[in-house]
Order: C-alpha cells, then structure tokens, then sequence
C-alpha cells in the first residue's frame, strides 16, 4: 500500500514539473464559458480564417523549444517580469521544436482543466486517451497572416492549418467528473486580497509599480497588479520557497480553471468548478507555500494551499459532481512529407 500510495506521489509531482517546464514560455488570456460548437471568442475574431502562406515540418534536430509569443493556452506558467512587453497585433507566427499537442492547446485556447485532461490521462471521468505521437513529435510552424492580426485570430488560421497538414478534427464534449466546487467560506464575505474590480480601472496601465523587478514582490495593492486585464499569471513571491498568482479584472470561473495547474495535482487532483454564484471581474493575488516534494512520504496534504485560499481569499473547497467541457480529437494524422 506504501509503495502505491509513493509511486502516486511521485507521478503527480512528475506531472506538475512537466506543466511547469514545459510551459515555461507559454501564459496569458483564457476564458471559461460555455462551450457550443463555436465558442464565443471565435465568433469575436471573426470566424474561420486562414494564413496567407504557411510551412509545418517536423522537427528531427532538436534545440530549444521557441515562439515569437506565447503559445497561450489559457495559463499562465512564467513569471512576469519588468520589461515583458505585449504584442496585441501581427503578421508572423514563428515557433520551432514544439509538440502539435502545444499548436492545438494554442489553437482551441484551451483553459487549464482542458489542457489537462487532453495532456494527461489523469482526472476521473475526463481521460481523452490522445495519441503518444501528437504529445511527443515536435514541429517547427512558419506562417504568415495576409494582414496585422490578433492572438485570437491568429488561433483561428493554426486550427484551418492544423485541420489540413494534419486532417485533425475535434469536437468540445460536456462531461461529469468528480471536481471541487470553489465557494465562499463564509457567506456574502470576501478575503482580504481578493475584490471586485473597480469601475475607474481602464485596464490600460500594465507596469510594475516604482520598487517592484528582480527579487521584489509586486505591490500589495490589488489595484497595482502588473497583469493585463482578463488574465491571470504568476507574480515574484514575497518569500524564499513560497507560490504567487494572481489575476485582474477575472471570472472566478477562470480562477477556478487555473488552479490545478497553478498548484499542481498533488495538491488539486480534480478540476475546479465556481460555485461561488459572484459575477463579474474580480482583482486578486494569492500567495502560498508548496508541500515539500522531496520526501513522497511526509504525509502533507496540501492544507497550505487550501489555509491561504481560505484565510486570503475568503474562499474554499467542496467535493461534488459537476459538468467539465473538454475538447475531444475525434481524427489526427501525421504530416505527409511535401
């Protein structure tokens, strides 16, 4: 029984290092809606589009993994630094020695529950079993859009591309699976560092705060958060050892989303539901100290992850039953050679 129960901590601590590496350059912008057959971001960007021109080779060499931008997939794994800048629009999509795995997170700009049900077959009632292939063969992408064009737009030409190199077909699936309900822990009352988001915020100012860089924490202040609004990211610690998070202007539905893979399954082995019934952007950081993973048996549970979320946000954690979307590969074929 000890040895399962250390081959499972083991494993869970494997994946958590996996989401953390190998999303290192990837981060930002991600919603949690309702999913219909075209979800409402790509009715916004437009609808289907394609690259002007276009050339997808597998990539044999090796080297590091590179983008011109963040392959977004809904979370946010870097931490974000002082001089980050971001590109709203372009022409150029540019990225080398990545999984088509990455380019369809990419595309579908899946949420944290999504990446990880499609990446690991791990969360009860939600296991996708995807091709080993489509996880490890990794591509190089140089393509060109015929005009200056947005992230989400840009999404929308790698799924026309993706369905033609590689003929893949995808269908968004509601399913029922063991989650947490996030709520409130005590009714009507938020933590002290989470707030709704105020009206005056224009969300146009994204720098850091005078003081704030390279071995600094962020400002406390919830309205002096550096992060883009809409989005949620990792921020310096204020402690050696500890986890910072934090979001603007976000659904709790999205702060929900990304918990599993801010934590990490050892600590959230189920997708996280908002049950909070609050609506509207809310401005928030949350910070915390990580169990210690270097001994698989000290028996920690994760209680101070759950003691932060309750004692900072106001927030807590139920067991239930819910519905959980995610994004099924119906049909994938490798690339033919030219």
């Amino acid at each position: 029984m000890t040895d399962r129960l250390n081959k499972k901590r083991r494993f869970l601590a494997t994946i958590w290092v996996l989401v953390l590496v190998s999303g290192v350059f990837d981060c930002l912008g991600f919603s949690v809606r309702a999913q219909s057959t075209k979800q409402d971001w790509e009715k916004a960007a437009g609808g289907k589009q394609q690259f002007e021109v276009a050339s997808v080779r597998e990539n044999k060499s090796g080297g590091p993994s590179y983008s011109n931008f963040s392959l977004d997939n809904g979370n946010a794994y870097f931490i974000i630094k002082k001089n980050d800048k971001l590109d709203l629009n372009g022409t150029l999509f540019s990225a080398k020695n990545q999984t088509l795995m990455r380019y369809i997170i990419f595309a579908y700009k899946l949420s944290g529950t999504q990446e990880l049900a499609l990446r690991f077959d791990y969360f009860e009632g939600l296991q996708l079993h995807v091709p080993q292939w489509v996880k490890d063969d990794r591509y190089d992408i140089e393509a060109r859009a015929p005009e200056p064009a947005t992230k989400d737009q840009l999404r929308l030409m790698m799924q026309s591309l993706l369905a033609e190199r590689f003929k893949l077909k995808v269908h968004n699936e509601t399913r029922e699976a063991p989650v947490f309900a996030l709520v409130l822990e005590k009714p009507g009352k938020l933590g002290p560092q989470l707030e709704q988001h105020k009206a005056d915020d224009d969300c146009n100012a994204t720098a850091f705060p005078e003081g704030s860089g390279k071995g600094a924490a962020p400002a406390q202040s919830l309205s002096a958060l550096p992060i883009p609004c809409g989005q949620i990211a990792h921020l310096l610690p204020g402690s050696p050892g500890a986890n910072r998070f934090g979001g603007r202007n976000v659904t709790l539905a999205l702060l929900g989303t990304s918990m599993p893979t801010q934590t990490g399954l050892l600590t959230l082995p189920r997708p996280v539901l908002d049950e909070t019934g609050l609506k509207g952007g809310f401005d928030f950081w949350l910070e915390w100290t990580p169990e210690d993973l270097s001994e698989v048996d000290n028996g920690e549970t994760g209680g101070t992850f759950r003691e932060a979320l309750k004692n900072q946000l106001g927030l807590k954690l139920e067991r239930a039953k819910g519905s959980v979307q995610v994004l099924v590969i119906d049909h994938v074929e490798r690339q033919t050679a030219n």
